[in-house]
């Protein structure tokens, strides 16, 4: 048990100053939570496009890098997996809805497991005041990661804008509220 409060006396300092940049990232993961929810049809396709335009130069990349390297082994499976980039990049690109149908599916799975990490940080930091707010965004965060997969294909593409937001809002609130009472926290109150 003391050794546990030793290491809490040294994290609070830490946390302390660096929770004001912390607190800066919560203010604007929610406003661009309220972003998603207001523009979700933008944000769905700015998604697929940013997600499409990064596969393209990692597909450029690899090319780049098969022809730096073609006196190493696997020059072909570096051109080869440089054309998957490409074809992927490629469809991304052109059929922007597909793109958004797709990336709901991965969605969908990255909410369910950032649900199921929130509720196990939850565990870990239940002791302290206002850990609560963990909870609430682990919950909330594995209950839309739910509703997306029961609900795909979506039927607009501006519910995947819309469960972003509501997602990068339960985070923005949980991480500003757990961090602000933590940061008022006394060393010897935090064991």
């Amino acid at each position: 048990m003391e050794d546990r409060n030793l290491n809490i006396e040294s994290i609070v300092p830490v946390i302390k100053k660096a929770s004001s940049w912390v607190i800066i990232w919560s203010i604007v993961t929610f406003v661009c939570g309220i972003l998603a929810i207001v523009l979700p049809l933008t944000v769905s396709f700015g998604i697929a496009l940013i997600i499409g335009c990064l596969t393209l130069v990692a597909g450029i990349a690899h090319l780049v890098f098969a022809f730096q390297t073609r006196s190493i082994d696997g020059f072909l499976w570096q051109i080869l997996v440089s054309m998957l980039y490409g074809v992927a990049a490629i469809c991304l690109l052109v059929n922007p809805l597909l793109s958004v149908l797709s990336l709901a599916l991965i969605l969908a799975t990255f909410l369910l497991s950032e649900g199921i990490l929130e509720l196990a940080l939850f565990f870990c930091l239940r002791r302290f005041r206002h850990s609560i707010w963990v909870l609430i965004d682990g919950i909330g965060t594995l209950i839309l990661g739910l509703l997306m997969i029961r609900q795909w294909p979506p039927a607009t593409p501006e519910m995947i804008g819309a469960l972003v937001g509501i997602s990068l809002m339960l985070s923005a609130i949980s991480r500003g509220i757990f961090l602000v009472a933590f940061r008022a926290l006394n060393p010897a109150e935090a064991g």
